[in-house]
């Protein structure tokens, strides 16, 4: 194979990636504060409160924690959509290859902000807990990742 060939596989294979990782943070993450369906796993929030015995003070504390991270989520999962969406039409209109690579990049930062934010969030309610209600935290949050059904 050219090298022209080498680069195209490349890009096809990562823009495959990317849109795979996109659309599961933006289709797979349940949102924190949503009350699951009957007969699914209940939400972090509603989990918390039936499994931490979370006082009245935790419970203010933890409460504002998801309101900004939910608020945080939304418009990074927003923003993931409207990349991945540009990284789509960049490959659609046949775009420089340095054009769909810098989409391609821009999707990727904003996944990664998520992920951070997530991870930061996450840590920031463990501050608030008990260290017995840290290591249920973290024993669930453990189980969420490793249980996320396929695409």
């Amino acid at each position: 194979m050219n090298p022209r060939s080498n680069i195209i596989l490349w890009l096809i294979a990562t823009v495959a990636v990317a849109a795979l990782t996109a659309w599961s943070v933006t289709h797979r993450v349940p949102p924190i504060t949503a009350s699951a369906p009957p007969g699914h796993a209940p939400s972090l929030h509603e989990w918390m409160h039936q499994q931490l015995d979370i006082t009245p003070e935790q419970h203010t504390t933890l409460d504002q924690l998801e309101t900004n991270y939910e608020a945080e989520r939304v418009r990074l999962r927003q923003l993931i959509r409207q990349l991945g969406s540009d990284l789509a039409i960049a490959i659609r209109d046949a775009a420089p290859d340095a054009t769909i690579i810098a989409a391609q990049e821009k999707l990727h930062a904003a996944q990664g902000q998520l992920q951070q934010a997530t991870l930061r969030h996450f840590i920031g309610m463990k501050q608030h807990l008990t260290p017995a209600q840290a290591i249920k935290l973290a024993a669930w949050t453990h189980d969420s990742i490793l249980l996320q059904p396929e695409p």
